[in-house]
């Protein structure tokens, strides 16, 4: 392996396996589930998998929630996930080394935004599959293995980050800083 990969090894590797387990479970989705079991009874059902949570199988043409699914977004959603595939690879040192886990939370994220712009690009829609009935009958929108993938790699940023901050603080308000908030 190229010495320039191996730094980001885990990145590469997490980055991968996301991609490559969204396709999977896709295709299974697509093989297996008739097409629009989430809202047409009688196209098929959805496959109960525990109370609350059924696998279907429909397809999203807009961003996160259905949002502009009616309008023609698909090169911009696929403009705008390349840019910010970029800007991640450009700022990727500090993001990905300072971090604790960085790596695990960006091969999540990158890998998750790939998974969905493949289906945009070699397909005419997101495939999703993943239906979560919450308290008081409330559908929680349907989603894949690569939005999780999104939301758990953002999610693990975020919380890093707030500990690396706050850790930051700490180390110099210990050491005498003058970064200590007023009053104290």
């Amino acid at each position: 392996m190229s010495s320039r990969l191996r730094p980001y090894l885990t990145f590469w590797v997490v980055s991968l396996l996301a991609i490559a387990t969204d396709i999977g479970t896709k295709l299974l989705v697509i093989r297996q589930i008739p097409f629009g079991t989430y809202f047409d009874s009688s196209i098929g059902e959805p496959i109960p998998v525990f109370r609350g949570f059924d696998l279907v199988h429909i397809g999203n043409k807009g961003a996160a929630w259905g949002i502009g699914s009616e309008l023609a977004v698909r090169p911009f959603l696929v403009f705008l996930a390349a840019a910010i595939l970029v800007l991640v690879w450009r700022w990727r040192q500090p993001l990905l080394r300072e971090l604790q886990g960085g790596q695990i939370a960006f091969g999540l994220f990158v890998g998750g935004t790939l998974g969905n712009v493949r289906d945009r690009i070699f397909g005419e829609h997101v495939t999703d599959f993943l239906a979560f009935t919450l308290p008081f009958n409330y559908r929680f929108p349907a989603f894949n293995v690569a939005d999780s993938c999104i939301c758990v790699g953002v999610s693990i940023y975020l919380i890093m980050s707030y500990r690396h901050d706050a850790a930051r603080r700490e180390a110099i308000i210990s050491q005498g800083g003058e970064d200590t908030p007023k009053g104290s």
